[in-house]
């Protein structure tokens, strides 16, 4: 025995104690030793030398071998005990034996010993050996149990005659039937429960029991109106060379497939879009380009691009554009870096070239093409051919510009006829005596003039459709104040005019009443050198238009009925307000207020 082993002896008489070493000695066992007599001296060693063997006297004065089997067995169970005793009759060494003790051997025949202690290491090492390969065979069927309940497949063994001899709690839990319900029974009336009909056939299934290798096969499941995909595996498990079970593993590929049916039918959408892009490209009117950064056209070059600018595809693909016009060339390298920088462009107009020379006019719309990455790896632009409709607008443009000047010129002739008009009607006056008859063909200059400044500023301004209402008013307040020189130092006129802009029709109506209202106030609100203020206001309230003018005079009498009145004045006030769809308001209230409130879209 080639180890230096550790034997513990209970002995209460030493010179037993030399011969049993010396008698090991003899058998060239290696070894060393400790001798105990008592109880506490015996469990200390137990615990502190560890032995491999214990050899024990039967009876000593203060402990006993029975004892000290009983100990060992709990505390160190994997060691050999063996009596060595000189009063041990056969069948208390039997009983020993059964009760667990290794060996026993009488003092007289000590010569045994040796081979005891040989014999009962070397069982010990070969019971340590199998209860270590026990022990291990007991953990690797946990791991492997553990294994196959939480396996994320269905996992099924099979005896070689396709009865079910285990399933794993995932099966069990996704099936609907309790492990009871499936062990004992025969595979092929488990299997047609789950699986169409059309995928199951004895020669598959016998294929599983037969243990034969083939590839891994798909199985279809229509379970509560769901259709579900497995692909299911099987391995024969083999003793003594042959086939005593058969595992069999299905995968629920369920997700896969439809992942791959989506991604067919997504290859499939992307075929049709990118067909129904190219057509929608390639029978565009526009011309369709896309550009690298560095400008040259990259890939796309449609039958419009053609036709408008005069180059094929294949003298275009990696060239800069050539139909840009030398004097257009830094907008259209600004236009480019815009667009490089992020920003979308439309409605640009573009002069360019044709292959002959000629001049075409364009209609540039340009957008940056992003990566996936988001990062701009070109720019994709539209030219549609606005030739003709230029060559229209500027038509258009030239014949607006003769009518226009020809509306000025008739403004301005209207203005003049008025003006003649005017200086007819004072002339005239100039041939009569009365007084009343004066004031009337006075006033009714003052309206035509009111008339005439409308069509002046007309001429004069930039839009003959509309006028600016309170640079009338201004202008009207000027003229009045001209006319009625000795009010101008009592009587202060105000203007308060939002920015209103109306029609002709409108601006002439609503000129001759501020012209009546003005008059009366610059006639009878202020009697003889009575100071006062008059007030002008012009704004714009929810799509209406007021327009409010306001003395601080004497008023008008209570005995007068504006709305009876046989003032001509009042009654062409009147007169216009309903012309313009409008109401009159009237308070005299610390002077004379007229409110007239009109519809800006009459």
């Amino acid at each position: 025995m080639s180890k230096t082993i550790k034997i513990l002896i209970l002995e209460d008489v030493p010179l037993d104690v030399e011969l049993m070493e010396r008698e090991l000695k003899r058998e060239n066992i290696s070894f060393i030793s400790r001798r105990v007599e008592t109880e506490e001296e015996y469990i200390n060693k137990l615990k502190e030398f560890q032995p491999d063997v214990i050899l024990a006297d039967h009876s000593l004065p203060y402990f006993d071998g029975i004892s000290a089997m009983n100990i060992a067995q709990s505390m160190a169970p994997d060691t050999p005990f063996i009596f060595v005793s000189g009063q041990m009759g056969e069948e208390f060494a039997v009983e020993m034996l059964k009760k667990g003790a290794t060996d026993y051997v009488l003092k007289h025949n000590l010569s045994k010993l040796g081979h005891a202690v040989k014999r009962a290491i070397k069982e010990a090492d070969e019971y340590i050996g199998k209860k270590t390969a026990q022990e291990r065979l007991a953990q690797s069927e946990k791991k492997y149990k553990a294994l196959f309940d939480l396996s994320p497949y269905y996992v099924l063994v099979l005896d070689p005659n396709g009865i079910i001899l285990d399933i794993n709690k995932h099966l069990e839990e996704d099936s609907g039937l309790s492990r009871d319900e499936f062990i004992g029974k025969d595979i092929k009336l488990i299997i047609k429960d789950f699986i169409n009909n059309s995928t199951v056939n004895e020669d598959l299934i016998n294929r599983f029991l037969d243990g034969d290798e083939f590839e891994p096969i798909e199985i279809e499941i229509e379970r509560e109106g769901k259709i579900y995909f497995m692909e299911v595996h099987h391995a024969p498990i083999f003793m003594d060379g042959e086939v005593f079970a058969i595992q069999v593993i299905a995968r629920d590929i369920t997700q896969r497939k439809n992942a791959e049916k989506a991604l067919i039918e997504g290859k499939e959408r992307l075929y049709n879009a990118n067909i129904y892009l190219e057509t929608i490209i390639n029978a565009s009117p526009f011309a369709i380009v896309d550009l690298y950064p560095d400008g040259r056209v990259k890939s796309l070059w449609n039958p419009a691009a053609e036709n408008i600018f005069g180059w094929s595809k294949d003298e275009i693909l990696g060239k800069q554009p050539p139909f840009i016009n030398e004097k257009n060339t830094e907008k259209y390298h600004q236009i480019m870096e815009r667009v490089l920088s992020g920003e979308s462009k439309s409605d640009i107009e573009l002069e360019c070239a044709r292959k002959d020379d000629k001049p075409i006019y364009t209609m540039m719309a340009t957008a940056p093409l992003p990566d996936l990455n988001g990062n701009i790896q070109g720019i994709m632009a539209t030219f549609a051919d606005i030739s003709d409709m230029v060559a229209a607008e500027n038509q258009i443009r030239a014949s607006l510009e003769e009518k226009e000047v020809l509306l000025r010129e008739i403004h301005h002739r209207v203005k003049n006829n008025l003006q003649i008009i005017s200086s007819l009607i004072s002339l005239q006056a100039g041939y009569i005596k009365e007084q009343e008859t004066i004031r009337m063909f006075q006033e009714s200059k003052h309206r035509i003039r009111s008339m005439a400044l409308i069509h002046e500023k007309l001429y004069q301004s930039k839009d003959l459709a509309y006028i600016h209402f309170g640079e009338y008013l201004k202008s009207l307040v000027e003229m009045f104040l001209k006319f009625y020189s000795e009010k101008s130092s009592d009587v202060k006129v105000s203007l308060n005019c939002a920015d209103v802009n109306l029609e002709i029709d409108i601006a002439i109506s609503l000129g001759l009443i501020v012209n009546e209202l003005l008059s009366n106030c610059l006639k009878h609100a202020f009697p003889g050198a009575r100071e006062g203020e008059v007030i002008i206001s012009l704004s714009k309230d929810n799509g209406n238009c007021l327009l409010t003018v306001a003395d601080n005079g004497v008023g008008i009498p209570e005995s007068v009925d504006i709305k009876n009145t046989e003032s001509l004045g009042l009654q062409i006030v009147q007169t216009l307000t309903l012309q313009l769809s409008g109401t009159l308001e009237h308070k005299n209230k610390g002077g004379t207020e007229f409110t007239i409130s009109f519809p800006l879209g009459s």
